[in-house]
């Protein structure tokens, strides 16, 4: 556990110190108090993909530069859970102010400004912008909006950020991994909840393709699911439904076969399944040709399923390949 105290610095020394403190936590940020207290706190854990800290700090203003967003090379989104106060997100032409039991996401890699009101206690989540758009698309339309004040599952959602931040430092790889799905699964399932009361309408293709990967995700072990099928289940041909994934930068076919893959490669990795036959897990994701499964599994992995899971015991990375 990393922490950054400005009562560790003499008071003239805490805005810079405060400056520093956070562009190392996150990315390059100018910041300054918003009045004659000058007071924070950071506490960072980081597991793998997992990395949250916690946050409590007096009033200040935060902003991403274009300059630094455009020189920085990593491509993070970042979410804040607020717990006390009130902190206002602009970026890209939206405007959020959350408040107690609210979130907001903002992209890393362009321009944004943070207004923290007052005395402020919030979590701030590092996540891997693909990690968000496996799931939900392109999150263009979710920066600097509010999410989850009256969502059934938004006391979870803080009661496991909270948790997070009591886990060892060594805790294996392994359970930081299935702790990390859970929190990206609580997430993305309130995004998409709120999104489909915001996006109901005609208004743009984003709600239904958003829908629609939800229901191909929570299908994946059925064998006959297809672009007809899907097509189907949402009154649409087969014709438009391909027209969507298009605009999203992928076919279906590539969609449905990342998802089964990556699916399958959960479950080697997991504890839990390390006696289930490796046919069965594809066969349960979807796979009726275990040669085709694994051959597509070396084509994204690099290695085969068997040395994957073997190695996985091992190496966060197990075939030392991009997923």
């Amino acid at each position: 556990m990393n922490i950054f105290d400005t009562a560790d610095v003499i008071y003239a020394d805490r805005t810079d110190y405060w400056r520093d403190a956070i562009s190392r936590t996150f990315v390059p940020l100018e910041c300054a108090f918003a009045g004659s207290t000058k007071a924070g706190t950071i506490r960072t854990g980081s597991w793998g993909n997992l990395r949250i800290s916690e946050i409590n700090c007096s009033a200040q203003d935060v902003v991403r530069a274009r300059k630094g967003a455009e020189n920085h090379p990593d491509n993070l989104i970042l979410l804040s859970f607020v717990s006390e106060g009130t902190t206002a997100v602009v970026q890209a032409g939206n405007h959020a102010c959350l408040g107690q039991g609210e979130f907001g996401l903002y992209n890393t890699r362009f321009p944004y400004e943070l207004h923290l009101n007052g005395e402020s206690r919030q979590h701030v989540v590092q996540i891997p912008g693909e990690h968000l758009w496996q799931r939900l698309g392109k999150t263009d339309r979710f920066v600097a909006s509010t999410f989850g004040k009256h969502h059934q599952l938004m006391p979870f959602l803080q009661m496991f950020l909270n948790n997070l931040m009591t886990l060892p430092d060594d805790i294996p790889q392994k359970y930081a991994a299935m702790l990390y799905d859970q929190f990206l699964e609580l997430l993305t399932s309130i995004i998409s909840d709120e999104s489909k009361l915001r996006k109901g309408g005609a208004g743009t293709y984003h709600g239904l393709l958003f829908q629609i990967k939800i229901m191909i995700n929570s299908h994946l072990a059925e064998h006959t699911l297809s672009a007809a099928t899907v097509a189907e289940s949402f009154s649409i041909s087969s014709r438009y439904l391909s027209m969507l994934f298009q605009k999203d930068g992928i076919s279906f076919g590539k969609y449905l076969l990342n998802q089964r893959l990556t699916k399958s490669a959960e479950a080697l990795r997991s504890s839990l399944h390390a006696n289930t036959p490796i046919s069965q897990i594809a066969w349960r994701y979807g796979f009726s040709d275990m040669s085709y499964f694994s051959r597509e599994f070396r084509a994204k992995f690099g290695c085969s399923p068997t040395d994957y899971r073997h190695n996985s015991r091992e190496a966060d990375n197990p075939c030392g390949a991009d997923a």
